[in-house]
């Protein structure tokens, strides 16, 4: 057995006993000895959509549950970015040195790696609760506010079982607790405990409640480690689709659905996502995995209630899922394995890469653009980043490309008005992505430059000797480095 698929098998068997335990109540020594101080150092740019600027050096601070076998979970926002990760306990002085094995940021959770042998003598772990805790019920919040070397416990209470936005990738919604409890930065990454057993990880502070924080509930915990099993990450599968309710009877006669047959009316299939091969516009679908669903898209099993955007969700990228439909007046079968929402992973990047030449610095449109301190976007920008998937701009490009920066120089400086607008074409070509768009750039560099935005009527032109000149005084001005051919 190699090495990865020994560490897999190791921490598929740990993933199922942290379950399936039933251990009495751990002594309050062991509880608090499970918890463990996160000190990440790294570096960022001051902004994120000028990449080329400095980098600077910073140290962010979290907290994180022991797991067996020398593991730590944590939230991923925590140790973004590390290029090293130091964790101590609060019952000794020494730190350790850690690695990011796995990291989701879809879920916000990471799984480091501790090596020295040392570490599991300091340190214990605990079970995770089976099902949810009740509402009104007491826990205990564990953690290192604002990264303060000793263990602080803060009581809180359940307050509700929800979907919420995870704010990390400011995308996911999936399953939180909410909890009543005064939570700081540093808590992150911490555990919420009840009668010795894990019912959630800290993981961010309401902006709009005063005492609120929330909790990654323990079916996304299990669903990443679970995941991680086969000695990778692979992260949450999407529907792949949106739809409507199937009850219109007026609709179903149109589409020759059978008038008494329950089920959703899909209206729009993103690209290259779960059912993109299988279902079209307009199809009707009524079961999933043999399971009838309702007109508002529920599966019944067991007397439980489930949306089928949770029953997808909540099984693992690749698993097989059937899925019956009408089309046209025809019944269809059809089996697929469940897959991404790549369409959407232009909201999650987040990119630094970047083009500089001839002063100018062009970008893929990210969220970057729209967690920038610069509130001055245009509105180009804001629609083609929010409305691409919703009015298939995809059609044209895979990503977007924009003037992001300007460098003040007297050949620029007509220019400033282009500034955040969307490429539209660089010599009469169409760049799918920032790849294609350089590439472009170097076959046309002896010749004119003629680049064209949307939204506006005249080109930038650009002349050789003139891209020579400017790339030039900006390395010396600036000492920004132009990509050179």
């Amino acid at each position: 057995m190699n090495r990865l698929l020994k560490f897999s098998f190791i921490f598929f068997l740990m993933s199922y006993s942290l379950w399936a335990q039933v251990d009495p109540e751990p002594a309050v020594d062991s509880i608090f000895r499970s918890v463990v101080l996160i000190r990440n150092e790294g570096f960022n740019t001051e902004n994120k959509t000028q990449p080329w600027m400095k980098k600077n050096l910073y140290t962010g601070f979290g907290s994180g549950l022991v797991l067996p076998n020398q593991t730590i979970l944590t939230n991923a926002h925590v140790v973004r970015d590390a290029k090293r990760i130091l964790v101590k306990s609060s019952f000794t002085k020494k730190e350790y040195l850690a690695d990011v094995k796995y990291i989701g940021y879809d879920c916000d959770l990471a799984l480091l790696q501790v090596n020295d042998p040392d570490f599991s003598e300091q340190t214990t772990t605990l079970s995770f609760l089976e099902g949810i805790p009740n509402l009104g019920s007491d826990v205990l919040l564990l953690g290192f506010p604002n990264g303060n070397d000793s263990l602080s416990v803060e009581k809180g209470s359940i307050l509700r079982f929800e979907k919420n936005r995870y704010t990390y990738s400011g995308l996911d919604y999936r399953n939180v607790l909410k909890i009543n409890a005064n939570i700081q930065p540093g808590n992150s990454g911490g555990p919420a405990v009840q009668n010795g057993k894990v019912v959630g990880l800290v993981f961010q502070i309401s902006t709009l409640e005063q005492g609120i924080a929330y909790l990654i509930s323990n079916d996304i915990i299990r669903h990443f480690l679970e995941d991680i099993t086969d000695g990778k990450y692979d992260g949450f599968p999407n529907i792949g689709f949106t739809f409507q309710n199937g009850n219109p009877k007026s609709l179903k006669q149109a589409m020759k659905v059978p008038a008494n047959q329950s089920g959703i009316f899909v209206n729009r299939i993103y690209p290259s996502s779960t059912f993109s091969k299988v279902l079209k516009e307009k199809d009707f679908v009524f079961a999933v995995d043999n399971l009838p669903l309702s007109n508002d898209g529920e599966i019944t099993e067991s007397n439980k209630k489930e949306f089928i955007i949770d029953w997808i969700e909540n099984k693992q990228l690749n698993s097989k899922v059937a899925v019956s439909y009408y089309r046209a007046g025809k019944r269809y079968d059809a089996e697929v394995n469940l897959q991404k929402n790549y369409a959407l992973d232009l909201y999650r990047d987040s990119t630094e890469d970047y083009f500089l030449q001839a002063g100018f610095v062009f970008q893929p449109i990210t969220r970057s653009f729209f967690h920038s301190e610069d509130g001055d976007l245009d509105s180009s920008l804001k629609y083609h980043y929010s409305y691409f998937i919703q009015d298939l701009l995809y059609r044209y490009t895979t990503r977007d490309i924009v003037l992001s920066y300007t460098f003040n120089d007297p050949e620029t400086s007509k220019y400033k008005k282009y500034k955040y607008k969307v490429v539209e074409s660089i010599n009469g070509k169409v760049p799918k992505d920032l790849n294609e768009f350089k590439t472009i750039w170097k076959e046309g560099k002896k010749g004119f430059i003629v680049l064209r935005f949307r939204g506006m009527d005249l080109p930038i032109v650009l002349r050789p000797e003139s891209i020579y000149q400017m790339n030039q005084r900006v390395k010396k001005r600036y000492g920004a480095n132009y990509e050179e051919f």
